[in-house]
């Protein structure tokens, strides 16, 4: 998910001004455009998308 230009990874939730290096990648899932940081992309491609979560949820994370 997007908050003031800070992506964070719907999957470990880890913002992106955190780690200026972490590249995200957008997708979307159930209708939803999320966002996955390229660390948490083979958990999604060789898992599951049951890993990603919804942007509500990453919302009250942060």
């Amino acid at each position: 998910m997007e908050i003031n230009n800070v992506f964070i990874c719907n999957v470990c939730a880890r913002p992106s001004d955190q780690d200026p290096s972490a590249v995200y990648i957008q997708a979307y899932k159930g209708g939803e455009k999320v966002h996955i940081c390229t660390s948490c992309i083979p958990h999604v491609i060789h898992g599951s998308g049951e890993v990603v979560q919804p942007n509500s949820k990453i919302q009250k994370e942060s």
